[in-house]
């Protein structure tokens, strides 16, 4: 299981790395700091396009994720499933999913979006056309493709 120090390391390697493209951490225990120096390594990283983070416990970390998104990272594939994500930060997503042109899939099954972050993310769709596939809720609730 990786922690923050690993998150860390990771992150040194993930600056110099010019051929992995898909990257699964879930179900570690990265937490927020573990999770932003990874976010902050794809800035310079322009291969990566999956990473998946769930269930690392990041939980208010989200907002450098929301940052990096407004910003186009390469990433066209993102798991944040189980995150302790509530409706503050899924808002967070939100906003950056408005300005983001890159990301075709977002999972975000097993947080805590609530009434109010389920309608932010509906409105961002609205403003984003490349979001192919967005999964909230373990029930589908509002798990769509749009195609």
């Amino acid at each position: 299981m990786l922690g923050i120090k690993d998150g860390q390391t990771l992150a040194k390697v993930l600056y110099r790395n010019s051929s992995l493209t898909s990257l699964k951490l879930y179900s570690n225990k990265l937490g927020s700091e573990g999770v932003a120096v990874i976010i902050e390594s794809l800035y310079k990283n322009t291969v990566l396009t999956t990473l998946d983070i769930g269930n690392n416990e990041i939980g208010k970390g989200v907002k450098m994720i929301a940052d990096a998104l407004c910003k186009n990272v390469a990433l066209t594939s993102l798991n944040l499933n189980k995150n302790q994500l509530g409706i503050c930060e899924i808002k967070e997503l939100a906003k950056a999913l408005c300005k983001n042109t890159t990301l075709t899939s977002l999972t975000l099954y097993g947080n805590q979006p609530g009434v109010e972050g389920e309608k932010a993310l509906m409105e961002a769709l609205c403003k984003n056309d490349t979001l192919i596939y967005l999964g909230i809720n373990h029930d589908n609730t509002i798990t769509r493709t749009f195609q």
